[in-house]
């Protein structure tokens, strides 16, 4: 089980908040050097962790009895096997970048505005273990992207989430597009295999990726980028390079998939492969 350390003397709250905002029925105060053991650890916004205590704790009020808790992340340490297990799914990796320009409605789709379409098309490939590759190839068409952007035509705009939604189904992927995604409903679904497709804060209009893993040891976060390698949380890019498993930290998926009022993190979750339940969560 793994075992949390105390670095510095904190607080674990019952909410991310400044401990000066909670009641004494809200925080416990924890010495540097404290020692417990938790059952789960999850990163979450404003820079702290998750925590499920393995046994609950009473709080500053000497009653309250608290054991899902938040804690700021620079404060506490991690240790244990089991916390150093890093996840990585193999996700094929495909480039927005040259693919195919089509035309819906008297609109194109240039690949620059792809990035939905090619992430979601990463997610299908591999939770139907390269059935896009294959149709591509039997259909004599350039890539898996081309196979998927025709079932997303049919229902709208590449930048249509519902769209997407529908095409999906077609291929017998259930999901739905949440716009409150925790660190913990993200690592939830990588625990089960299955990628999120996540949107990031990307100059007006956003960006979308495919999220697929993460190095707790390290705090890094594994990301398809569709357009290439992103350099942190800024605006600028090596189009086209890269791209594949790139390292987010936890400090950038604040800046661009949490904000800093509250669980604001955008992304899609699969409730059903082939009518076989995944057992994610509806209504995240």
């Amino acid at each position: 089980m793994p075992k949390a350390v105390i670095l510095t003397s904190t607080f674990l709250k019952s909410r991310v908040a400044e401990s000066t905002q909670l009641s004494d029925a809200e925080k416990i105060f924890m010495p540097q050097g404290k020692e417990f053991a938790v059952t789960e650890f999850f990163p979450d916004r404003g820079q702290h962790l998750r925590l499920i205590l393995a046994s609950p704790l009473t709080a500053n009020d000497g009653s309250t009895k608290l054991q899902t808790v938040f804690v700021y992340d620079p404060h506490i340490k991690i240790e244990g096997e089991e916390a150093l297990r890093v996840i990585k799914l193999p996700v094929p990796y495909f480039s927005q970048v040259g693919n195919e320009e089509i035309v819906r409605g008297g609109r194109t789709w240039y690949d620059w505005r792809q990035c939905n379409t090619t992430s979601n098309a990463m997610l299908a490939d591999f939770l139907l273990k390269g059935e896009l590759t294959q149709q591509a190839k039997a259909q004599g068409l350039p890539e898996p992207e081309s196979v998927y952007m025709r079932i997303v035509a049919k229902y709208g705009d590449t930048t249509d989430h519902s769209a997407q939604t529908k095409a999906l189904k077609d291929l017998g992927i259930d999901t739905y597009f949440s716009y409150t995604l925790s660190g913990k409903d993200i690592l939830t679904s990588l625990n089960a295999g299955i990628p999120v497709v996540a949107g990031f804060a990307y100059k007006m209009d956003g960006h979308i990726c495919v999220i697929v893993g993460y190095n707790p040891a390290r705090k890094v976060w594994f990301v398809h980028d569709p357009y290439g390698t992103r350099h942190g949380s800024s605006d600028s890019y090596d189009i086209g390079v890269g791209g594949a498993f790139d390292e987010y930290t936890n400090g950038t998926m604040q800046r661009i998939f949490w904000d800093a009022g509250g669980e604001a993190g955008w992304g899609r979750i699969v409730t059903s492969i082939k009518g076989k339940p995944t057992g994610l969560e509806s209504g995240l």
